[in-house]
C-alpha cells in the first residue's frame, strides 16, 4: 500500500512540472500567465523566425513570437518553452540574463521545425521599460 501511494505520488510530481496551455506554447517549468492574455510580442518585430528565414503562417509566427518574449521574461536561463502549431512547432531556450547599462538582455536561440526542415535562429534582446523584450541587430 505505501508502495502505490509513493509510485501515485512521483508520477503526479512528475507530471506536475510540464504544462501546456490552449496558447500552444509549453514549457518544463511553467505555463503562460493564466489570465490567458497572450504574451506581447510586438517589440521582438520578426523575432528569430524571420531572421531564421523560416515562412510561416500568421497564427503560428504569433506562437514563435510569444515564445520567444515568455521565454526571455519568465524562464530560468537553459529552460525551453515549446510551442505547438498548426503547420509548425518550434522550441526556444535562453541564456543567463546579463546587464547593457541599464538594460537587462539575453541571449536566446529559437528551434523551429516546418515540415520536417528544421531552423535555427540565434540572437539577443534587451528588455525595454515597457517590459517587452526587443530583438538586437
Amino acid at each position: 500500500m505505501v508502495r502505490r501511494i509513493i509510485l501515485l505520488a512521483a508520477a503526479a510530481i512528475a507530471v506536475s512540472g510540464c504544462a501546456t496551455t490552449d496558447t500552444g506554447v509549453s514549457t518544463g517549468v511553467a505555463a503562460l500567465p493564466a489570465s490567458g492574455q497572450p504574451v506581447p510580442a510586438v517589440a521582438l518585430e520578426g523575432g528569430l523566425v524571420e531572421r531564421a528565414g523560416v515562412s510561416l503562417s500568421p497564427a503560428d509566427r504569433a506562437k514563435a513570437l510569444q515564445a520567444e518574449q515568455y521565454a526571455l521574461a519568465s524562464v530560468p536561463a537553459g529552460e525551453t518553452v515549446s510551442w505547438q502549431g498548426r503547420d509548425a512547432e518550434g522550441k526556444v531556450t535562453a541564456a543567463s540574463p546579463y546587464q547593457v547599462g541599464d538594460q537587462n538582455c539575453r541571449q536566446y536561440t529559437q528551434r523551429v521545425s516546418v515540415k520536417g526542415q528544421e531552423y535555427v535562429g540565434r540572437g539577443a534582446a534587451c528588455r525595454g521599460e515597457d517590459g517587452l523584450w526587443t530583438l538586437l541587430n
